[in-house]
């Protein structure tokens, strides 16, 4: 409150009050060993905090409605970008591109290039929650199930209707495939073969997103739309399919796990009894440890969830008889 008076805002009361209606602010807590073994094994790293965003655009002259004014001016380019780049991971740059690549593609430029696709994708998601008018989000670093993902915070976006959303939860995708416009016409102009196999793993990181059955983006487009029309009968009958081939998957998902444990586990009775095995390849042993103990908690994680949106779903299916 304090702070929010500094800044010369008329009104810091309402507006504080807003904030915690929409979940932007949440009373600070004390640590349990509940989170302190969340912080080990789902760490959240902040990476982009809003304040930097929003200072970055205002010294380029944008704000949120200029952001909400332009947003649609994207869509297009961006149907254009993802449109050139499936066609590319389809026939090859050969036919794709109007210029002959030169040379190898650079593994590490490649590396750096898909990475920032990702923060690019997480930035497109805080541009399309401030166009929608609940603020640029925070963007961070953490560990989902078994791999390592960025992620914007966008708490808040259950107050908004369906068609914000979607934008939002759309908003990665489509400032991702500007950026993979932009690496087209670069590598169609010079010929820079790194550039358009960095498009073939934006590509396919993209698709991964698509995925429903994981917290990505398809998940939350899903999600959101169901949130909306579930009253509707239809509605609730793709989502009996849906929660049943969620709960194979996550079956299939936790068996994939299993079978590396026993593995996993001879490897560390290994580098108990042979600590100096850490310094010739065991360090990975630990790591691979790491990620199958996140891989069986999310796995297990994901059966309350289902059970839990199942019931949601009875419980729907009651209030209409």
């Amino acid at each position: 409150m304090d702070r929010l008076a500094g800044l010369g805002l008329a009104d810091p009361e309402k507006i504080f009050g807003k904030l915690l209606d929409i979940g932007a602010l949440q009373e600070k807590t004390g640590r349990t060993w509940k989170g302190v073994l969340g912080m080990i094994f789902s760490p959240k790293i902040s990476l982009i905090p809003a304040q930097l965003q929003e200072k970055a655009l205002s010294s380029i002259g944008i704000d949120a409605a200029r952001l909400g004014r332009t947003s649609i001016y994207f869509v297009w380019p961006a149907m254009l970008g993802i449109s050139w780049g499936i066609w590319l991971t389809v026939v090859g740059p050969a036919k794709a591109l109007p210029t002959s690549l030169s040379g190898a593609a650079n593994g590490l430029t490649v590396f750096f290039l898909a990475m920032a696709g990702s923060l690019v994708h997480e930035l497109g998601h805080s541009f399309a929650a401030a166009a929608a008018g609940i603020g640029l989000r925070p963007i961070g670093f953490s560990v989902y199930l078994i791999y390592p993902a960025f992620y914007t915070n966008v708490s808040g976006i259950d107050k908004l209707g369906l068609k914000a959303k979607i934008m939002i939860d759309c908003g990665g995708f489509i400032l991702q495939s500007v950026l993979i416009l932009g690496l087209l016409l670069f590598s169609s102009l010079t010929g820079n073969a790194s550039a358009a196999e960095t498009v073939h793993w934006i590509i396919a990181i993209m698709l991964f997103n698509m995925n429903p059955f994981f917290r990505t983006d398809g998940y939350w487009l899903y999600k959101d739309t169901y949130s909306e029309l579930k009253h509707n009968p239809w509605v609730r009958a793709v989502h009996y399919a849906y929660l049943l081939a969620f709960m194979l998957f996550s079956a299939y998902f936790l068996w994939f796990v299993f079978i590396r444990i026993e593995r996993i586990w001879g490897d560390l009775v290994l580098l108990a009894q042979s600590p100096s095995y850490f310094f010739s390849g065991g360090y990975r042993v630990i790591l691979g440890a790491y990620f199958v103990f996140i891989g069986l908690s999310g796995g297990l994680r994901r059966f309350h969830e289902g059970r839990r949106e199942f019931n949601d779903l009875i419980g729907v299916s009651s209030a209409k008889v």
